[in-house]
């Protein structure tokens, strides 16, 4: 039921270009950062200094993809769960208690709404943000 269910989202939403949806199934995030400082240290022998947060990026199984905005934690739990440890560092966060099977579109919409009304402030605080602001 799931996999039909999968590919037919997957052929409605085959050529929608807005925005990225992904849905990670037996991912782990140490496991991905594990791998990728293997492969940066089989390239980077003797500079270490040339290892940026760019070359860990580019270096993850999920460097195709943008850094989520916003990350939707259903179920009630109030973790993270070892997801996107790397590439949620600047994401809003949405917890509900609504579990993923029954999440359905209004519960996407209160979860975008949330989002909406937030400040992204990336790791500034509110004072630097409206500093910027003005100065833009």
């Amino acid at each position: 039921m799931y996999a039909s269910a999968s590919r037919e989202t997957e052929e409605h939403t085959a050529k929608n270009d807005a925005m990225t949806m992904v849905v990670a199934l037996s991912y782990s995030s140490r496991w991905e950062i594990t791998e990728a400082v293997r492969k940066i240290v089989s390239e980077v022998h003797d500079m270490p200094e040339d290892i940026t947060e760019e070359t860990i990026s580019q270096h993850l199984a999920t460097n195709f993809m943008p850094d989520p905005d916003l990350l939707i934690r259903t179920g009630g739990e109030l973790r993270i769960s070892n997801y996107l440890l790397w590439q949620i560092a600047y994401s809003e966060l949405y917890f509900c208690d609504t579990y993923w099977p029954d999440f359905s579109e209004k519960d996407l919409h209160l979860a975008i709404e949330s989002y909406q009304n937030r400040q992204r402030r990336f790791g500034k605080t509110e004072a630097q943000v409206e500093l910027d602001n003005k100065t833009t």
